[in-house]
Order: structure tokens, then sequence, then C-alpha cells
């Protein structure tokens, strides 16, 4: 499903050249949790998809015959499809669920930094 997703997203919006999924539990604003997702639900030789020969954009360097002699004329690009979420057929939701940590409060090992102690 999210292969065909992916397929579907790059075809409606040329300029993506990356592609990212991540699950609802994953915050896909915040860069932090798409990473967390990316570390823990993502192998790159597993859940990496490239689609080679699609249109991209004109003004991307990346996407010419100079910077790339296997491009064959300018605006040609590889979109990479980056799967970071757990595999529905597995069940695995369950064991790849966010550990739960305490809040640390710094300030006791780290006088210096938060103005106790400071001289």
């Amino acid at each position: 499903m999210t292969r065909q997703a992916a397929l579907l997203t790059r075809a409606v919006c040329r300029e993506l050249k990356s592609i990212i999924f991540v699950d609802e539990d994953a915050d896909l604003f915040d860069t932090d949790e798409v990473l967390w997702a990316m570390r823990t639900r993502f192998s790159g030789d597993m859940d990496t998809i490239f689609v080679q020969g699609g249109v991209g954009g004109v003004l991307d360097p990346s996407q010419t015959p100079l910077y790339d002699p296997r491009v064959t004329a300018k605006g040609t690009t590889t979109r990479a499809i980056f799967d970071g979420t757990v595999p529905f057929h597995l069940h695995l939701k369950e064991h790849v669920a966010r550990a739960q940590s305490k809040e640390l409060v710094p300030g006791p090992w780290t006088p210096l930094l938060f103005g106790k102690g400071a001289s």
C-alpha cells in the first residue's frame, strides 16, 4: 500500500525527488520524529524504492548530463522512496512502540550552564 501511494504521489508532484513515509505515531512535521521512524522502522535494502527516468525540475543541477552522464535529457531524475512504516503484514506495531523515558532535569549535573554555582 505504501509503495502504491508513493508512486501516485510522484505522479502528482513531479518535483518530489524523495518521499518518506512514516506511521501516524510519528509527527511528519517534526524532523526528529521522522528520523526516529527511519531509525527504528527502516532497513535500507528492503524499504527503499528507486524510480528511474522520471521527469523532474529543470532547475535542479543534478538532473543534467553534466552531473550524471546516465541522464539522457535535462530534467530527468531518479526518485527515492523511503518506507519508514511498520510492515502491516507482520503485525509488529506493538513491538516497535516508542520507549517512554523520564524527564531529565539537567541543572544538578550542569550548574554552570543553568546559573547555579556560576561565579
